[in-house]
């Protein structure tokens, strides 16, 4: 299969959530989407840019084998999100400091102008250039799919929305495909994948809407971030495979069902022992 490259941030994130204690642990988009993907079956390599405190994250055994070749080192600390979510499992505040991820957009850029024969797939997050990398994209020809993140989703979404009917594929979540819609219409690429938590999933497939897939019952949620990116991650691999989107859905929302009921990857990084 073709490699994918993920596009995105990969941070130290502080999480809070009602009736839990907070929980520091490794997380970013291009890490949870990328790691879901390999589980899968996709050859994939995050591209993102990390500091010194996030140096031996390779390392680390509890991840699946992921290309590592493309991650950017730079001198600041790597990106930092103090999350804070309410019972219902919505995101109510976002407090950000990007540090390494500053480099991201030269160094997604870089990576489109070597690699135009890979796949992409960009999170749409600030502090990355989404006016600067979406055009690159498709300049260079490159394949690609986007997904976003609802305290950016705003800004970001009518950003993106000249190149969006490029992408193959764009994940969402309730809520921002209400603002998708709004900004580029009922159809804006051939798939539109639309999450909303533990209700049911869709797929409008070239402006037609699949049957909803409801997530399956389980335990009290252990976590809930990242649950987007495994949905996003697992349905790329299988689409890959050339799996039809309704079933590459339902394996989707499996996934990111059983990544709620996983403990956190908590910080620091453990070094994986030697072989």
């Amino acid at each position: 299969m073709q490699r994918t490259i993920v596009i995105g941030n990969i941070s130290l994130d502080h999480i809070h959530r009602p009736g839990h204690l907070p929980v520091h642990q490794l997380g970013g988009a291009a890490l949870h989407l990328a790691t879901a993907a390999a589980r899968a079956g996709l050859p994939v390599a995050p591209a993102a840019a990390v500091g010194s405190d996030l140096a031996r994250l390779p390392d680390d055994p509890r991840l699946p084998p992921l290309d590592w070749t493309l991650l950017h080192h730079a001198p600041q600390p790597s990106a930092a999100f103090t999350i804070h979510y309410d019972e219902a499992g919505t995101v109510t505040a976002v407090d950000t400091t990007y540090g390494a991820s500053e480099h991201l957009t030269a160094h997604a850029l870089h990576l489109i102008d070597r690699y135009p024969q890979a796949a992409f797939h960009v999170s749409c997050r600030h502090p990355l250039d989404i006016p600067a990398v979406l055009p690159a994209l498709v300049v260079r020809g490159c394949t690609f799919s986007l997904d976003f993140h609802l305290p950016s989703a705003p800004q970001l979404i009518p950003a993106a929305t000249p190149w969006l009917h490029h992408a193959t594929t764009i994940f969402v979540n309730a809520e921002e495909h209400a603002l998708l819609t709004l900004a580029a219409g009922p159809q804006p690429c051939p798939e539109v994948v639309i999450s909303d938590g533990p209700r049911p999933a869709r797929i409008v497939c070239n402006g037609r809407a699949l049957p909803p897939v409801t997530p399956p019952s389980l335990p009290t949620a252990r976590q809930i971030t990242g649950a987007g990116d495994t949905l996003a991650g697992t349905y790329l691999a299988h689409r890959a495979r050339g799996i039809p989107p309704a079933t590459a859905l339902t394996r989707a929302v499996k996934a990111a069902s059983r990544h709620t009921a996983h403990t956190p990857l908590t910080q620091p990084a453990p070094r994986r022992a030697p072989s």
